[in-house]
């Protein structure tokens, strides 16, 4: 019965249609099986790398599962199928297109058993494979490793890895993603990002790295992870649970030269600050993206834009510079882009009109 409700829940995860705790329900489920817990982590790439749906669909479908049956014929031995609840009627699925056809062909992975990259295979021979989970503007997915590890992905953001090393626990992040790390002695497991890598056993934190925002971030919520800074000479920072470090992002801000201290000699590259924790709540906003919450903490407007733009999938564009300087407090919790810009006129008044996908902000 665990495994109907496990594929019922994949499905309305891939659809868009879970809610939070059907997610969360969906993480325990996945926890418990190991097995299906790793083949659900090749249905959120199928899902990704799926095309616009045509009138061709499954034919296409059928092609491509031809194909990697011709490149990988040891790896396709059928099995029993997982009762899951999928329509067998054609004309309903074309009726519900890509959403449906993407767990159907999920599926279709877990009954064929075949294991494979949907992004960078290498040659059949070779036995280094790399997966790759992304998201795009707006949307979030969670996805559990093959170490049961479970990583929950933020929007506009990347994680690769290689699942064909048994012996490899590393992963490659762009954006932001919280990592529950499934604790394992002998082998550490590393965030590399760009600015920064981040060495763990067994812990909870988040990880902040867009390119675009002025500082990157790893906050530690629970356990003990190392901090490589990245540069000539790599700086090793142990964090404490509830604290994080900040780096400058030097692509989108130039460095901030301060003079060192006896407790801090490197204060010029990064600092050190404890999480922010709502005592009303004890909402985490660090990690409040999670449970589906847009937090901003006296942030000046036009580095909240960034996070709006992502969150909603918009584009943000300002008339004015001035309005740009002007910073904003709140928790925003399923609102959507029209309700937060409301929100935020009643603290320091501003207009803008929306056209489509575009916001334009002025005095």
């Amino acid at each position: 019965m665990s495994q109907d409700r496990t594929w019922i829940l994949l499905g309305r995860k891939i659809s868009g249609e879970a809610t939070l705790d059907e997610l969360r329900e969906l993480e325990t489920l996945l926890k418990e099986d190991a097995q299906l817990s790793y083949q659900a982590s090749l249905i959120k790439e199928l899902e990704l790398s799926t095309p616009d749906i045509t009138g061709e669909t499954e034919t296409a479908l059928e092609k491509h599962m031809q194909r990697m049956q011709e490149l990988y014929p040891e790896d396709f031995k059928v099995t029993a199928a997982p009762q899951a609840t999928l329509p067998e009627s054609r004309s309903w699925l074309r009726k519900n297109g890509i959403r449906v056809l993407a767990v159907a062909a999920s599926l279709m992975v877990v009954i064929l058993g075949g294991w494979w990259s949907l992004r960078d295979r290498k040659e059949p021979d070779n036995k280094e494979l790399v997966s790759e989970i992304s998201t795009r503007h707006g949307s979030r997915t969670m996805v559990t490793l093959p170490d049961g590890s479970v990583v929950f992905l933020n929007v506009s953001s990347k994680l690769t890895y290689d699942y064909g090393n048994d012996d490899s626990r590393q992963v490659v992040l762009e954006g932001e993603a919280f990592f529950d790390v499934f604790k394992d002695e002998q082998r550490p497991f590393i965030i590399h990002t760009k600015k920064m890598d981040i060495t763990v056993l067994g812990t909870t934190f988040n990880v902040r790295a867009y390119e675009e925002d002025k500082t990157v971030e790893t906050s530690l919520i629970q356990g003990k992870v190392e901090v490589t800074i990245k540069g000539e000479v790599p700086k090793k920072v142990i964090l404490s649970p509830n604290q994080k470090i900040v780096l400058f992002n030097e692509e989108q801000q130039p460095r901030v030269v301060s003079v060192p201290t006896p407790g801090n000699p490197d204060k010029e590259s990064y600092r050190l600050e404890e999480v922010t924790v709502n005592p009303l709540d004890s909402l985490v906003a660090e990690t409040a993206w999670k449970e589906n919450c847009l937090v901003f903490n006296n942030e000046r407007f036009a580095d909240i834009a960034l996070k709006m733009e992502r969150w909603y999938d918009v584009q943000i564009i300002f008339e004015d510079k001035q309005v740009e300087d002007y910073r904003f407090t709140g928790t925003f919790i399923n609102e959507t882009v029209d309700q937060t810009l409301e929100a935020l006129r009643f603290t320091s008044p501003f207009h803008y009109r929306i056209d489509k996908k575009r916001i334009i902000i002025k005095r």
